[in-house]
């Protein structure tokens, strides 16, 4: 939805080589939405600008939810084979016919196409992967936060078949880039405790992901699920990993957060995260404007984007 010139304005904004994630989801970025073939245009667009600054893209190929995808919950199925079938029809979409392709083909055809971009950074085969349960009555669009985790072992192992097909299929078709797994890092189903380390050990995973809401904390979370466990296993899987979301509401409502103070707070949980074994992080995020005055979201004005602030 981003214009060439809004486009332009964030890439051009950040120090050359950083890295910007973004959805590059078949039912929202890869498909018109009048003729429901297949359109590489917007995606050629994001690809474009990015390269034109010197900045690297982390690709998120779909999410676990399927709300700007293919309005499908990914349970423990999908991950065991199922993304290899097509979800195009009313029982498991919105009946918007937006998904024309498998998840697998999709995948094979986006590998493909921006595989010799010098925008890109990394592969992310899903963002925030769960082998959760979504009762009935919620499918298919609204399953968030009513899932339900029924067999963890079963959860995880599926999580590790689906990372090892795909991961290893990406890696087939583009050895010069890693793949990012996209993982929320919580203990969501599949992923608690030490199945985050058993699904991480994947082969087709090279870089590991956590996603941190715990507001000021530095190292948030439990002592089962914390960052702080996630940067330990990481270290002894020998593999890096990074905050592929870090936000903190911030903005001008009562209560809230400043801009300023959002900049500094986000700059001292960096650094104890750097410090811990972190590689990386990356702010959710940013906009070209904003309606909200409480709100995750980073503006071209904020003080992150300033010389001195976090993305700046």
């Amino acid at each position: 939805m981003l214009s060439d010139a809004q486009l332009n304005q964030l890439f051009s904004s950040l120090t050359p080589n950083s890295l910007v994630r973004f959805w590059a989801f078949q039912g929202t970025m890869a498909t018109n939405i009048n003729t429901h073939q297949l359109d590489w245009g917007p995606l050629d667009r994001v690809f474009a600008a990015a390269a034109a600054h010197g900045q690297r893209l982390i690709v998120a190929v779909t999410d676990q939810a399927g709300t700007c995808d293919g309005g499908h919950w990914q349970d423990p199925s999908w991950y065991e084979g199922g993304f290899m079938n097509i979800f195009n029809d009313p029982s498991t979409t919105d009946g918007r016919g937006l998904t024309p392709l498998s998840y697998w083909t999709y995948l094979q055809d986006i590998v493909n196409r921006y595989k010799g971009s010098p925008a890109l950074g990394m592969w992310e085969p899903i963002s925030e992967a769960e082998a959760s349960t979504c009762p009935p009555q919620y499918q298919p669009l609204n399953c968030g936060g009513h899932q339900t985790c029924p067999n963890e072992a079963v959860a995880a192992a599926a999580l590790r078949h689906f990372f090892d097909t795909v991961g290893g299929e990406i890696h087939a078709l583009d050895p010069k880039h890693l793949v990012e797994s996209g993982l929320l890092g919580g203990g969501q189903c599949g992923t608690q405790g030490p199945d985050y380390q058993y699904v991480s050990a994947s082969p087709g995973i090279d870089v590991l992901s956590y996603h941190d809401y715990y507001g000021t904390a530095a190292l948030g979370g439990d002592q089962w699920n914390g960052i702080g466990v996630r940067l330990q296993q990481a270290a002894v899987l020998g593999k890096p990993i990074i905050g592929g979301e870090i936000g903190m509401l911030a903005g001008t409502a009562p209560g809230c957060l400043s801009l300023a103070a959002r900049n500094a707070d986000l700059q001292a949980k960096e650094q104890v995260q750097f410090q811990g074994g972190s590689s990386g992080v990356l702010e959710w995020d940013w906009v070209p404007s904003t309606t909200s005055t409480c709100t995750y979201d980073v503006v071209p004005t904020d003080p992150l984007m300033q010389p001195g602030g976090t993305l700046g």
